[in-house]
């Protein structure tokens, strides 16, 4: 039996879809994702397993082990910083574990909708605060949070930020971090911090 033949001139073919449709998808699939969380209560921005996998990042970069309790991130305003990583003076912090035995590093609340956006430069920079500050944990874990002297603070922020340039590398980024330490210079105790 023959098969009728087609009549073409009624097809109409399917038009590509535009460029950066499968990002635009996937950034509508995670609104939404955020939207429902959010709308339920139950939003904890970015996920948990944004922060386990930048722990990881940490632990991989800097060579120390996992700690037996994971940090967790606590984002404030600018005047937080401003009051407890500056001395109640203005300053430009974004992230700062107070080492001080607990396993809450701070982020600035600015950076808490980028980290989980890895697409552009600044989700990039947003996540490596986090990693950088992660860093300071594990070091302080490793070295049981005993005290040390500003000599050793300089060369413990040295490799934080050793450690951020890493995973912002690792994306194929180049931003520069971590410039003033160039010119850090020592003045006391660095682990002297309290509690916030």
């Amino acid at each position: 039996m023959e098969r009728p033949a087609l009549d073409c001139s009624t097809v109409h073919p399917t038009p590509a879809p535009p460029s950066g449709w499968r990002f635009r998808i996937a950034v509508a699939v995670v609104l939404f994702g955020i939207g429902q969380a959010a709308s339920a209560g139950v939003a904890n921005e970015p996920a948990d397993d944004v922060y386990a996998g930048l722990l990881g990042w940490a632990e991989k970069l800097s060579g120390y082990p996992a700690p037996a309790t994971a940090p967790v991130v606590e984002f404030k305003p600018q005047s937080f910083f401003d009051t407890n990583a500056c001395g109640g003076r203005h300053c430009h912090v974004w992230g700062w574990y107070p080492d001080t035995g607990r396993n809450v590093v701070y982020i600035h609340e600015a950076a808490r909708a980028a980290i989980a956006d890895a697409s552009d430069p600044q989700g990039v920079l947003a996540a490596s605060i986090v990693v950088h500050e992660f860093t300071h944990y594990l070091q302080a874990v490793h070295r049981n949070f005993a005290p040390y002297p500003c000599s050793q603070a300089i060369a413990l922020e040295r490799e934080a930020y050793a450690v951020q340039s890493a995973y912002i590398n690792a994306y194929g980024r180049l931003i520069p971090v971590g410039v003033s330490m160039q010119t850090a210079s020592c003045g006391g105790m660095a682990s002297a911090s309290k509690a916030p």
